[in-house]
């Protein structure tokens, strides 16, 4: 039996109409609150609803609302100077997993002598302000690590940093933003985490853990998938996709992803492309890699699809994981291949190089290389 290692925040809220809780959860770690967040979420009223709340619990709140999706990790230093300016004790993340990435660096920062530039080096903050998430989606992968993913302001590619242990203090998880995603960037976001979920399950560090997790977090995801093709205004893919996502985010913290998702991070990175959509593009290229590499657990993600198998043996029904993916493919209205990205193989091949080092790829089975990725990236192309 493989042992594990779990670490999570003290509290861990999920639910509709749970984003009230935010108020007591700040309060108990001070009365000055600085919320980092995307200007985005304006539109929906969010980054109000959470300042009034913290506000109406008792704390002073200075809101920092100019990150992007794309924001780079200049931003850090910068947020992070504000908050040790005014003294914040609390931090609090809202919005994507960028947004999110850099409000953990920020937090981390902000309690030590430590710069951005330390962090992409390979330094590890001792201390941080207490820090609150608070996702703006249902896909956050590294919403149970003591990670952090950013867009490295000088070379443009992504950077997994590692975050002081025990930064995140409570997740609060609202399932009601998942409504005012478009229906075509939720759908999206269920095969990013459908990516996730798949390269979890086949992880060399995977355990029964991990797998229950990830074996139900597969069957809902596709299930969603296929709500949503049916009928988009339908809400309740929304609710099925954000019980997967935590589920999904919960085996990732003893598990991990692989190739297929640290492509799409570099990708992202380098060229400001949806992750969701490149996830999505690399997903039955992943599932048939992996395939070949497991093929007891390439037919237990087949059941997961609800793909028929003949039952004789798991050599026999692994194929079937692939087909049920690219089934579920061929229904979606997002782009099938890397060129539709309108980027070069070259560029794409430059990623490859660029993600080698991520440690997520250290447990890849079979091994996930160089030459491993260009051979994946040449294959969705």
């Amino acid at each position: 039996m493989r042992s594990i290692s779990l670490r999570l925040p003290s509290t861990v809220v999920f639910g509709k109409d749970v984003l009230t809780q935010v108020g007591s959860l700040a309060r108990e770690r001070g009365t000055r609150a600085l919320v980092v967040t995307e200007g985005v979420l304006h539109e929906g009223g969010h980054i109000e609803r959470v300042a009034e709340i913290l506000r109406r619990s008792g704390l002073d709140v200075m809101v920092y609302d100019e990150l992007m999706p794309s924001s780079a990790s200049s931003r850090v230093d910068e947020i992070a100077s504000l908050a040790r300016a005014s003294k914040t004790q609390v931090v609090l993340g809202l919005g994507g997993m960028r947004v999110l990435s850099v409000a953990r660096c920020v937090a981390n920062c902000a309690a030590s002598a430590l710069t951005v530039r330390d962090l992409l080096e390979g330094k590890t903050a001792r201390d941080s302000v207490d820090y609150i998430e608070v996702p703006s989606s249902f896909r956050n992968h590294l919403l149970m690590r003591d990670e952090a993913l950013l867009r490295d302001s000088g070379s443009e590619r992504a950077r997994m940093v590692r975050t002081c242990p025990g930064t995140v203090k409570a997740v609060v998880l609202e399932t009601e933003f998942s409504q005012t995603l478009s229906a075509k960037y939720a759908l999206a976001a269920v095969m990013d985490t459908l990516l996730a979920a798949i390269e979890g399950f086949f992880s060399t560090r995977s355990s029964l853990y991990s797998d229950t997790l990830l074996e139900r977090a597969i069957q809902e995801l596709h299930g969603s998938a296929l709500t949503a093709v049916k009928n988009p205004l339908d809400s309740r893919f929304r609710e099925r996709a954000a019980e997967a996502g935590l589920m999904t985010a919960l085996a990732l913290a003893v598990t991990g992803q692989g190739a297929g998702g640290a492509l799409a991070y570099g990708i992202n990175a380098r060229f400001s492309l949806p992750k969701s959509w490149v996830a999505s593009i690399f997903l039955p290229h992943v599932v048939e890699t992996l395939s070949t590499q497991n093929v007891e657990k390439a037919a237990r993600v087949a059941a997961a699809l609800g793909e028929p198998l003949e039952g004789i043996s798991p050599a026999g029904d692994a194929p079937r994981a692939a087909r049920g993916i690219r089934k579920l493919v061929s229904h979606l209205d997002l782009p099938a291949r890397l060129r539709d990205l309108d980027v070069t193989l070259d560029e794409l091949s430059h990623c490859a190089e660029q993600v080698a080092d991520f440690d997520m790829l250290a447990h890849v089975p079979g091994g996930a290389g160089v030459q491993e990725l260009q051979r994946l990236v040449s294959a969705a192309y």
